[in-house]
């Protein structure tokens, strides 16, 4: 991983991640989301430390030993994704907080955004761990990487990615937030399609055939639609 991101991902999201801590405080006491920011920004900011400067874990690289045989340079598709995910988790509780009066907000949809924020989290969950050693931070492939079909991959191809989306749009559903939603369709999923295509040009041409059998079987986000 480029050493921009390796900074981002050691000083400055940690950093975010107690803002994320302190959104979820704020919005608890009305909005159930509120305990979802505040635990995610516990665990993310703890299992920093802990991977990085206790156990000194390059988390950010496949735990798969081996030299990358190709890899992304300057990770230009972590960027935008990074920022779309940002925009998104703050931006909706910071809306449902300060722009009130713009708001539709009932139980249904508080209900519902509930819903994909758990589903698109345990998606998300699955997938890392179904890729075990395989999972980066990083787009790159190394010599010996197998080809993951298996647990979420047997439907998708891209399971963590439906995750991110998933949460992302219940967070704007359950805080009610419009610029949330907007900045979900507008930042994070346009994101999201480039990082898949830079993925899949990767795989397509380390696995050959391989990959180009099973992407004809699966879809990259959604069965049946794309």
């Amino acid at each position: 991983m480029s050493r921009p991101a390796t900074i981002f991902l050691l000083i400055v999201a940690p950093g975010l991640a107690i803002l994320l801590v302190f959104l979820g405080i704020e919005t608890l006491r009305t909005n159930i989301l509120g305990w979802f920011l505040l635990l995610t920004g516990i665990v993310y900011t703890v299992g920093i430390v802990i991977d990085a400067y206790v156990r000194k874990d390059e988390f950010w690289g496949a735990k798969q030993s081996g030299d990358s045989l190709q890899e992304e340079r300057g990770d230009r598709s972590f960027w935008p994704i990074a920022l779309g995910i940002m925009v998104v988790f703050f931006i909706s509780p910071v809306e449902y907080l300060y722009f009130a009066t713009f708001q539709l907000h009932s139980l249904w949809t508080e209900a519902i955004g509930v819903g994909l924020v758990i589903s698109g989290s345990i998606l998300f969950v699955w997938a890392r761990r179904t890729l075990g050693r395989h999972y980066s931070g990083h787009v790159s492939v190394k010599k010996e990487q197998e080809l993951v079909q298996s647990g979420p991959y047997h439907v998708i191809r891209h399971p963590a990615y439906a995750g991110y989306l998933f949460t992302a749009l219940g967070l704007a559903l359950g805080y009610s937030s419009l610029l949330g939603f907007v900045s979900t369709l507008l930042i994070l999923l346009p994101a999201t399609v480039y990082r898949i295509r830079v993925e899949d040009k990767m795989l397509t041409e380390h696995f050959g055939t391989q990959f180009e059998k099973y992407a004809r079987k699966k879809k990259r986000l959604l069965p049946g639609v794309w």
